[in-house]
């Protein structure tokens, strides 16, 4: 859903002549990231929840355990998909009853928990990740290789990184 929340410069401007520190251009532009970043996501989170009914919950979730041959244990898993451990909890019970995942006994720590992909769930991530990067490679096709290392370099500096 397209938001149209940017403020005029006008009224930024306005703004300004209160708060002399406020630059209308910044505040522009990163509302422009943030309603690109909005927008990219939707066109990309669109097919994958229309097609393979994912959350993007699940759909990082996924691409985590795929790229881990060994497993991992759920609380490295939550911190690497960006949510807590209990919301990662609850998404791989339902994903254990979907025969996507396996939990077992941490071999090293009997306490702990290993969370691997299973057979079904490693082909289900080969047949849908092409056509995700694919989409992915279309919308960045937008910009040239230059163009997109510097997005990449900008992006970076604004995160602080």
């Amino acid at each position: 859903m397209k938001r149209e929340m940017i403020p005029t410069m006008e009224e930024l401007t306005r703004h300004a002549r209160i708060i002399p520190e406020i630059n209308p251009a910044a505040v522009i532009a990163m509302l422009g990231i943030k309603q690109a970043a909005e927008d990219i996501q939707s066109s990309i989170m669109d097919v994958l929840t229309r097609e393979y009914r994912l959350s993007e919950g699940k759909f990082c979730t996924l691409v985590v355990l795929h790229q881990r041959l060994d497993g991992i244990a759920p609380s490295v898993l939550a911190s690497k998909v960006g949510v807590t451990r209990a919301t990662v909890s609850v998404m791989l019970q339902r994903m254990e009853r979907e025969e996507l995942v396996h939990i077992r006994s941490d071999e090293q720590d009997g306490r702990g928990k290993i969370v691997l992909l299973t057979e079904k769930g490693r082909k289900f991530m080969d047949d849908i990740l092409p056509a995700h990067y694919l989409r992915v490679t279309e919308l960045m096709g937008k910009l040239t290789e230059e163009e997109q290392g510097e997005l990449g370099r900008l992006l970076k500096k604004l995160a602080g990184e």
